[in-house]
């Protein structure tokens, strides 16, 4: 169950079992549940018949009066409050004293939206941390109240391992904490709830001072999972046949670029320590344009384009050929030929799909209106490297040339124009795709990731053949064998000259 914090309550047996386990409760033990919800992980934690003191909070009301009504006889629930866990000065009181709690157990909210006062508030509050996702600030707040070798157990979305914004958070885990184990698995886990995250996570962690401690810390991580019913095997180390166990030292982590957890499907890992050069030392990497208005100003060829439900079709006697950022100069000339979303194939885009309304008075508006944006202009009718922002099962990168490109699309544009070929080439072979997806296993190609793909520049005889191989792809483009064949070739190619960074 949701509430309109974005809290998900727990409701799955296993994955209750599974984190009350790992707690290791002794009695006399402090616990809290920070986001309390209708008390799940209160019944799991008395089910396993320690003599403890809880304290449930949560912010809202429906949910403390739920609390109450289920547990006003129960002496072990000494508190239930109705307070902001972010902002609550008990718990400012009790980080001040290094800690207050011996265990903690939750499922915090995410995925909230958060108005531009409330994050206001919490950037002051928690300074030099993203605060746009609330659960990754549930998991600071938690740490600073936890006493020393005190244990916390929480539910959360696995972006927190990867995403550049989680970074200042993860260092803090990593010199704070020793991760004992983290379980990766479909947030599906959880019947009948739609996240708009694929995978959750279960962190488990015990506090520690000792830096040098934490950092020695080696952990756990398993993924794999089936079903929820396999995790409380994980305490019996009872494994199936998909189960995947990665020991990571958290030193290692700490070394890595963006202090990422730098994971692959099939136990592989993107040294980017040894990439001496990135795609963003030897291109500019940006995103494109944004009219405001996607349906207002925006035209599609025909309704056989992928994503055209709801456009209206193009008048062909509107279109221009124009390269100016001040407008058609052309009467009865309204629209020019715009990039946007993914092509049909790699290397070249078939035909123009979408259009852009560009004369004079609809330039105008965009320059005043709030919410068009010329990002990048400058890189608006020149020559370079499309990939869509959204992942698809392959990699698709196509020229650019004398159109505006979208926000939807990254654009690449090689700062030395002898590179052009090479880098399409590259961004379309297969292990690109498999980097880029270590780098940010999100659904995203955003262009702060792609501009931290590794490169290696060729040399003279390197990019001879990688060309030749390209124009050859270009000029037989609708024959299908020969652009097979040379895009194998650009595979090995590719594979043999970054396989090294892949360990």
């Amino acid at each position: 169950m949701k509430n309109i914090y974005c809290s998900y309550y727990t409701n799955s047996e296993p994955i209750t079992v599974y984190m009350t386990k790992r707690l290791e409760l002794q009695d006399g033990d402090k616990v809290l549940e920070p986001s309390a919800g209708e008390g799940t992980f209160i019944e799991s934690v008395l089910n396993e018949g320690k003599s403890v003191e809880i304290e449930a909070l949560d912010m809202n009301s429906g949910a403390i009066e739920i609390l109450k009504r289920k547990f006003m006889h129960n002496d072990q629930v000494t508190l239930i409050r109705e307070t902001d866990t972010l902002f609550d000065s008990q718990l400012d009181m009790y980080m001040m004293f290094s800690g207050y709690y011996d265990k903690i157990i939750g499922n915090p909210p995410y995925g909230a939206w958060q108005d531009y006062d409330k994050r206001k508030e919490l950037k002051r509050k928690y300074i030099g941390y993203y605060v746009k996702e609330t659960y990754s600030l549930f998991l600071l707040r938690c740490l600073s109240v936890l006493k020393e070798n005190g244990i916390l157990s929480f539910i959360i979305p696995d972006t927190f391992l990867f995403l550049n914004m989680h970074e200042n958070i993860r260092k803090t885990l990593l010199k704070n904490a020793e991760i004992l184990e983290i379980l990766i698995f479909p947030s599906k886990f959880f019947p009948g709830v739609c996240f708009g995250y694929s995978n959750l996570s279960i962190i488990t962690l015990k506090k520690t001072c000792d830096e040098a401690k934490a950092l020695e810390n080696t952990i756990r991580v398993i993924r794999g999972f089936k079903k929820a019913e396999e995790l409380p095997k994980v305490l019996l180390d009872e494994y199936t046949k998909d189960i995947q166990i990665d020991t990571i030292k958290q030193s290692d982590i700490f070394k890595n670029s963006n202090t990422r957890f730098l994971l692959k499907d099939a136990n592989v890992k993107l040294d980017l320590n040894k990439a001496k050069v990135t795609l963003g030392d030897v291109s500019d990497v940006v995103t494109g344009f944004y009219c405001g208005d996607n349906l207002k100003f925006i035209r599609v060829k025909d309704k056989t384009v992928k994503g055209s439900k709801n456009y209206e079709i193009i008048n062909e006697d509107e279109i221009a050929e124009c390269t100016s950022l001040e407008g058609i100069e052309e009467k009865g000339k309204k629209y020019i030929p715009y990039i946007k979303s993914t092509s049909a194939k790699r290397y070249l885009r078939d035909d123009d799909e979408w259009y852009v309304k560009w004369d004079k008075d609809t330039i105008a508006y965009y320059n005043y209106n709030k919410k068009s944006r010329f990002q990048n202009s400058k890189y608006y009718f020149k020559t370079g490297i499309a990939i869509p922002m959204v992942k698809s099962k392959t990699l698709k990168a196509t020229l650019i040339q004398d159109r505006v490109f979208d926000q939807s699309i990254v654009g690449i544009f090689p700062k030395n124009e002898k590179y052009l070929y090479y880098i399409l080439a590259y961004l379309n072979s297969d292990i690109v795709y498999k980097m880029i997806h270590i780098l940010n296993p999100t659904t995203n190609n955003s262009s702060n990731y792609v501009k931290q793909l590794p490169f290696s520049i060729p040399n003279e005889n390197e990019l001879k053949i990688v060309n030749e191989l390209v124009s050859k792809i270009m000029n037989s483009f609708e024959e299908e064998a020969i652009v097979d064949v040379a895009q194998k070739e650009l595979n090995v190619i590719f594979e043999k000259k970054y396989l090294k960074l892949l360990a």
